[in-house]
């Protein structure tokens, strides 16, 4: 570690007068971890060092280099490493490499000769030619026929006949430079051997030659993703030029044979997205027979980046297809298109026998303009997902139309959603009556409110001033004492400005109409009175007329504070714990009331510290569903 430590301080004192590019990150780790006891660290370091060219690590490297302990192998990456990072040999002293007892090191030596050595490379290769190690001499041919191409043919050809598994990668290497028909009619043999496969795609994996992508395309359909020979030919093929590679699997796709085109989609999503992939692709699906292929091919041509509005007439062809999960994937493939009515295209898709299907249909409707909808008869339009059996169909149904859905559409909707909002499914209203409030005109929110039980319309005044501790709301102020709309009250206010209080002001409060205007029956008091809602006590009073006397339960909640009467009696009182910012809701269920037989006056007092201020009374029967009332 001290000698490490040294190199380092040397490295960097001998570096500080230059404008160098500072090393990447990881080199320090890689550097401490030369010093591993671990050849397998010590390789990943070496790799990394190499391929980084990191001239910090030279001396380190060269170290470990002539290290005699060393094992031979890790020296030879020591050797091919320290070529990388000074980009030369040098050739007083590399010669002994060549010439080394040990024949890792000459077989590194050889390696290394693929792209140094200057005018003594030819002769050192001709040595490592006639060594006695195969591996060595493999290697060596390598070299030889990065230089030569084709015409080393006659030396690779006796070399690489049977490779055995030590050397399948420099065979791989010498074989691919070579680049003729029959090198690469061996080099296909050898990828399809299952004991050579590895160490070939590792051979060839960094070399960029137009004639290697065929081989390489070719062994993808035998293959599972999850191969790991899978993952080396895909850093093949990204090693490539991106334009050959196109080009080959264009003909690859052509061939029509089902596993290539299953395969070729699978490689467009996963690695190309060419749009000029596209047509042949799609061409090539449309004989396509197993369900698999055409999954994997709508898979690839849906995505944006392959222009999907192209294909779209190919998608449509599929959405009758006899597998509901390529209906369920076609939809999705059209949901990405830009320039087609979805409305139109989708319409069968809502009628489907399989829900999964139905539900692909109104997602992808969800994302689509509102003004390709049928305006006025989009209930019509959605009838059957709206009646359908399926929870799941008929929220996203509802969805669908609180996204496109019109004012004209809110009679036909009320119509047909008015049985949800007067139901006992807590979540199929709640999803109705924000698709109605949706569609609804302002004027007639409450009428979807009142059909929930919730109370929609009310006279309100305030505010009247509060403190954290609700004092205010303990007090009894004008219109607890008589209601009458038409007097006005003294009151007294404050802003809250940034943790401090401002003095009281006095203001004039007089009565208003106070309207619920949301879907879900909150009466927002914030909203309905005026400002600051903060530190504030508000009263609310709603009138309602029953035809005759009956018991009702009556369920309230609000937040921060309320208290209830009916008909001059009160029947409730409840303060939620006071938390700073958030939501203190106090709520006081199933309170069985008695109703009298004409008109009812629920007064509601409401208090507010700071935050949100809302107050919500719905009345149902004993089964949970809303009593008929009307306001007087």
């Amino acid at each position: 570690m001290i000698r490490l430590l040294h190199s380092i301080v040397a490295a960097l004192l001998a570096c500080a007068s230059l404008p160098a590019a500072p090393p990447p990150a990881g080199a320090g780790r890689m550097l401490q971890q030369l010093e591993s006891e671990s050849w397998i660290e010590q390789a990943e370091a070496l790799h990394y060092l190499g391929e980084h060219r990191v001239e910090l690590a030279n001396d380190a490297v060269r170290a470990l280099l002539n290290n005699k302990a060393a094992h031979s192998w890790i020296r030879g990456r020591a050797l091919l490493t320290l070529s990388q990072i000074e980009n030369e040999v040098d050739p007083g002293e590399f010669g002994k490499w060549v010439a080394h007892d040990q024949s890792a090191l000459r077989a590194a030596a050889a390696e290394v000769l693929e792209l140094h050595g200057g005018n003594s490379a030819t002769t050192w290769i001709d040595i490592l030619l006639k060594d006695a190690d195969p591996a060595v001499k493999c290697h060596a041919a390598a070299a030889h026929a990065r230089r030569k191409k084709e015409a080393a043919w006659a030396v690779v050809d006796q070399l690489t006949a049977t490779p055995a598994p030590t050397f399948a990668r420099a065979s791989a290497r010498a074989l691919a430079f070579t680049g003729n028909e029959a090198a690469l009619t061996r080099l296909a043999k050898q990828l399809a051997t299952p004991e050579l496969i590895r160490e070939s795609l590792r051979g060839i994996s960094g070399i960029q030659s137009a004639p290697l992508i065929p081989l390489l395309l070719n062994l993808l359909p035998d293959l599972e993703e999850t191969d790991l020979n899978y993952a080396a030919i895909l850093t093949g093929l990204q090693n490539q030029e991106w334009k050959e590679v196109t080009a080959g699997m264009a003909d690859f796709i052509k061939s029509g044979d089902e596993k290539r085109v299953r395969s070729a989609a699978r490689l467009i999503t996963t690695l190309t997205r060419s749009p000029e992939l596209g047509p042949p692709l799609r061409e090539a699906l449309a004989k396509a027979t197993q369900t698999e292929t055409i999954e994997a091919g709508l898979i690839a041509l849906g995505s944006a980046a392959m222009n999907p509005d192209e294909h779209h007439q190919f998608f449509s062809k599929t959405l009758k297809h006899e597998e509901s999960s390529i209906r369920s994937l076609s939809i999705r493939c059209l949901a990405h298109c830009k320039e087609i009515n979805h409305y139109e295209i989708l319409r069968e898709s809502l009628v489907d026998e399989d829900p999964e299907v139905i539900r692909a249909a109104l997602s992808a409707l969800k994302r689509q303009p509102a003004v390709n909808a049928p305006q006025g008869r989009l209930v019509a339009y959605l009838e059957a997902p709206l009646s359908s059996d399926d929870e799941t169909v008929r929220a996203l149904a509802y969805e669908v139309l609180s996204h496109a859905g019109s004012e004209a559409d809110f009679r036909p909707a009320m119509a047909a959603l008015e049985e949800l909002l007067t139901g006992t499914d807590e979540i199929l209203r709640a999803a109705a009556a924000k698709a109605l409030g949706a569609l609804a005109p302002e004027d007639q929110i409450g009428e979807v409110v009142a059909a929930q039980g919730y109370l929609a319309h009310w006279m309100v005044i305030g505010t009247f001033l509060n403190d954290k501790e609700h004092k205010a709301f303990h007090e009894v102020h004008e219109p607890e004492k008589e209601i009458d709309f038409e007097k006005s009250y003294k009151a007294t206010y404050i802003w809250l400005l940034e943790g401090r209080s401002d003095k009281p002001i006095e203001r004039e409060v007089t009565w208003g109409e106070g309207i619920v205007d949301r879907t879900d029956g909150k009466l927002a008091m914030s909203s309905q009175l005026p400002p600051p809602g903060s530190f504030a006590v508000g009263y609310a009073v709603a009138d309602i007329h029953v035809d005759t006397a009956r018991e009702v339960i009556l369920d309230i909640d609000g937040d921060d504070a309320f208290r209830i009467w009916l008909n001059g009696e009160q029947i409730s009182e409840k303060i939620a714990p006071y938390q700073h910012r958030k939501d203190c809701i106090a709520e006081h269920l199933d309170l069985q009331v008695k109703l009298v037989a004409g008109t009812n006056r629920f007064i509601v007092k409401s208090a507010n510290v700071d935050h949100r201020w809302w107050v919500r009374l719905r009345l149902t029967d004993s089964n949970g569903i809303p009593i008929p009332f009307r306001t007087p």
